[in-house]
């Protein structure tokens, strides 16, 4: 070990001797000091050499792990990673960031530049960039670009983007710049045909608007300009057999009757048309709505036709909604009525309505309502078939209807913000369920739509 004095310094009474020991590359520094009188020491007390070495050597190898750890997180990272001189000089890089430029290894990066991997447009765009954060210290964040990689021999261009701030030293002097890219180009074809689905979506969606709004104006239309016609249809068809019936041929009088009948069904028609028009474009504005009441009134409405087939219905505990009472009672009145309807030949129908009260995953107040029955079923495979308008699973010889009830019934479901399904086997009844929510907000108006 060689020691060396570089000077004695006094200073609060004590001399203080600096001395530096060399131990190969590295100086190690030391005081010593005189006695507080002044006087000189026999001898300097100078640490042991071989103690020195081994803190000399855990402080090395210490470095080296955060050396060795800050590698390996750098280079397994999938990001561009790199810092640069301010010359804009290459000092570090990942080994994602030597890949992605065509080297083969972050020390072939060393010293070079943009300008040996870029085209000199974007180079100097890079070059800008990183003297205006050194020249001013503001970052540039996430800044996107569209580029093709020096890697790729293909020339196809990805979209990245990159964050650059400046670098300093313990001391605070500029050094350059540090810098992260990352490839987003899958993200951005993502967002891109997410876009693009949901520009469709809304020119689909407005198409479909507007189709409806068609549909329902002409529906409404047509069926209001058919009544008339179709009312003189019906008149002269009764004078001509009050008058004529019996001189009429038995021929004759049969193509009467077939007449009368074909009228009566298209009035039927035109009215059930004209109801499911009217769900959205005569509505009114929703209000508490007591549904036991609308029931028991359903019920004495079709109390004719329960005792007809011997039938009887069932009514439980029903809530106060928030709905139109109007549509309500003509929902229940679909329901109860083809419940009533298709019953088996051999058994009286039992319709029960029931409901409950529920709160869904977002805290709203729903209320789902069921009628069920005993009748003749279905088979679940029609069951988007059979809300559908003009839709029938059975012959107009065996039952009765238009093939409109059930469309009403999920058309003011889905007016109201609610939806029905149903529930059924052939041979084993059905139970239909709807599910509408028990409030609305308060500002919440319907309006023709």
């Amino acid at each position: 070990m060689r020691i060396a004095v570089h000077g004695l310094l006094w200073g609060n009474g004590v001399l203080h001797m600096k001395t530096t020991a060399n131990f190969g590359e590295r100086l190690l520094s030391e005081s010593v000091s005189a006695a507080e009188d002044g006087r000189p020491v026999d001898c300097l007390e100078v640490p042991d050499a071989a103690a020195l070495n081994a803190k000399l050597a855990q402080e090395n190898a210490r470095l080296a792990r955060e050396r060795d750890l800050l590698r390996m997180v750098i280079d397994n990272l999938p990001d561009y990673i790199y810092a640069k001189d301010k010359q804009g000089r290459f000092v570090l890089n990942n080994q994602a960031h030597a890949e992605d430029l065509g080297a083969k290894s972050p020390a072939e990066m060393k010293g070079k530049s943009d300008g040996d991997f870029f085209p000199r447009e974007l180079a100097e765009q890079f070059r800008a960039d990183e003297q205006k954060i050194v020249a001013t210290g503001e970052p540039v964040v996430n800044q996107e670009q569209y580029k093709s990689r020096p890697g790729d021999r293909s020339g196809k261009k990805r979209w990245s983007v990159s964050s650059k701030v400046l670098w300093r030293d313990a001391d605070g002097n500029i050094l350059g710049t540090v810098g992260i890219t990352r490839d987003i180009h899958e993200i951005k074809l993502a967002q891109e045909a997410l876009r693009q689905s949901e520009e469709k979506l809304r020119e689909f969606t407005t198409q479909l608007e507007y189709s409806n709004r068609e549909l329902q104006d002409f529906a409404y239309v047509a069926s209001h300009d058919l009544q008339e016609p179709l009312r003189k249809i019906v008149v002269f068809g009764e004078r001509l057999k009050e008058k004529s019936g019996e001189s009429l041929a038995a021929e004759s009088r049969d193509y009467l009757e077939r007449m009368q009948k074909a009228a009566a069904r298209m009035q039927t028609l035109i009215n059930d048309l004209l109801a499911f028009s009217r769900v959205t474009t005569k509505a009114h504005p929703f209000a508490p709505v007591d549904l036991a009441e609308i029931a028991h009134e359903v019920v004495n409405d079709l109390e004719a036709r329960m005792e007809q087939v011997k039938g009887r219905v069932e009514i439980g505990g029903l809530p106060v909604i928030d709905a139109e009472k109007l549509q309500m009672r003509q929902l229940l009145q679909n329901l109860i009525g083809n419940a009533l309807k298709f019953r088996k030949p051999e058994e009286p129908p039992v319709v029960k309505v029931a409901a409950r009260k529920f709160s869904d995953e977002a805290g709203r107040e729903l209320c789902e309502l069921t009628v069920s029955d005993n009748g003749i079923g279905f088979d679940e495979k029609y069951l988007d078939r059979i809300f559908n308008v003009f839709q029938r699973l059975h012959t107009r010889g065996e039952y009765e209807g238009t093939g409109m009830g059930l469309a009403i019934v999920k058309k003011i479901a889905v007016h109201h913000g609610g939806d029905i399904t149903a529930k059924s086997k052939p041979g084993g009844g059905a139970t239909f369920i709807l599910t509408l929510p028990a409030a609305h907000s308060k500002n919440k108006e319907t309006h023709n739509e």
